[in-house]
């Protein structure tokens, strides 16, 4: 939590140490509380001991989680729509549709659509919902998203649309603020229920923030991260972290693929803060040293196809993966040849069959649209 926001909550002595504070780079209750205090003290030489202790006890008070009883407590029951591939969802088969899911990646593989694809789907579902999808690069397409829309024929696209609620989030104080604004609208008897969280992307405001010389990034990072899971759960939302992706050479340990050699950015201390992972690149990245024409699919083809792989979940097993192709605006689900000869079954239903699909061959032959 920013220190700012405790301001009012302070003596007026202890309340006009903030500017003090703040001016110093401590910004967050995380830094105050972690930092140590001969650290504190050389930054801000004006501030005494007790003064110290009393800001900390107060931060720890403030701040702390709520606790609650098992016996006590309720379960809430998530809006998840799908993404609308059957492979890709049968990665989630199980979820309940409440928690916080990172989709890492390079650029350009199709994180975003697979987020607003899922986003549409519940907005869709439920006249009364909300979707806050907070851009911090002001890459948000509403054509896109009207595109989609009227793609699956819905009836009144705007409608859904009207409830995209997009905020540019250009400073890391402005994503704190988002955040802040979305807990206290819980108050709010009123106001409709955001159940679908989108951060596009996280990578942007912490990617330069993060060292082995400080800790005051890591203590933003993890603040953020633990009040948006605070809000998924109490509420019972989805929340994706797009996050991009560092070099993890020669392979990824955690990947079913010894080409796979990235992995999600922004450390261990993100890791562990989602409840699932999911590891999105290029097919032709991981397929291509065997499969030349997978290799130059995206060059010399319209479309793309991603590989997605759990490489870390708290609600299912890991190492699961699969491949889905889209034209930026539909996505298609990519499946393998069935057991059974699939063109004497479509014939015998007076059905066209199409190219034959051997069981083993490139990709371009075994795995279709």
């Amino acid at each position: 939590m920013l220190l700012k926001r405790l301001a009012d909550t302070l003596p007026a002595e202890l309340a006009s140490l903030i500017p003090e504070l703040d001016s110093a780079g401590i910004k967050t209750t995380e830094s105050l509380i972690f930092s140590s205090p001969s650290t504190i003290f050389s930054l801000v030489p004006i501030l005494s001991n007790i003064q110290l202790e009393y800001l900390i006890s107060t931060c720890v008070r403030l701040t702390g989680p709520d606790c609650i009883s098992g016996d006590a407590y309720e379960e809430v029951e998530g809006s998840w729509q799908r993404f609308g591939i059957d492979s890709l969802d049968e990665l989630l088969k199980g979820w309940d549709g409440v928690g916080v899911i990172e989709l890492a990646g390079p650029r350009k593989v199709g994180k975003s659509l697979l987020a607003l694809h899922a986003s549409l789907r519940i907005l869709a579902s439920d006249p009364e919902a909300i979707c806050t999808w907070i851009d911090t690069e002001g890459s948000f397409s509403p054509e896109r998203a009207k595109m989609i829309l009227e793609e699956w024929h819905i009836d009144e696209p705007n409608s859904v649309l009207e409830r995209m609620v997009v905020i540019n989030a250009f400073k890391l104080e402005d994503m704190f603020e988002t955040i802040s604004q979305l807990k206290n609208s819980i108050d709010d008897p009123d106001a409709r229920e955001t159940r679908i969280l989108v951060v596009d992307t996280i990578f942007t405001h912490f990617k330069d923030l993060l060292s082995a010389t400080s800790a005051q990034g890591h203590a933003d990072l993890i603040t953020l991260m633990e009040e948006i899971a605070e809000i998924t759960y109490s509420r019972g939302m989805v929340s994706f972290i797009i996050n991009s992706t560092a070099s993890s050479f020669p392979t990824n340990p955690q990947s079913s693929f010894n080409k796979m050699d990235i992995k999600p950015a922004l450390g261990a201390s993100f890791t562990f803060t989602t409840d699932m992972t999911l590891l999105i690149q290029e097919t032709g990245r991981v397929f291509g040293l065997i499969d030349a024409e997978e290799k130059e699919r995206i060059r010399s083809k319209p479309g793309l196809r991603g590989l997605v792989e759990v490489i870390r979940s708290r609600m299912s097993g890991t190492g699961a993966w699969t491949v889905f192709e889209t034209d930026g605006i539909r996505m298609f689900d990519v499946t393998p040849p069935h057991e059974v000869d699939e063109r004497t079954t479509r014939i015998s239903e007076g059905l066209p069959t199409g190219p034959y699909r051997p069981k083993i061959g490139s990709l371009a032959q075994t795995l279709i649209p």
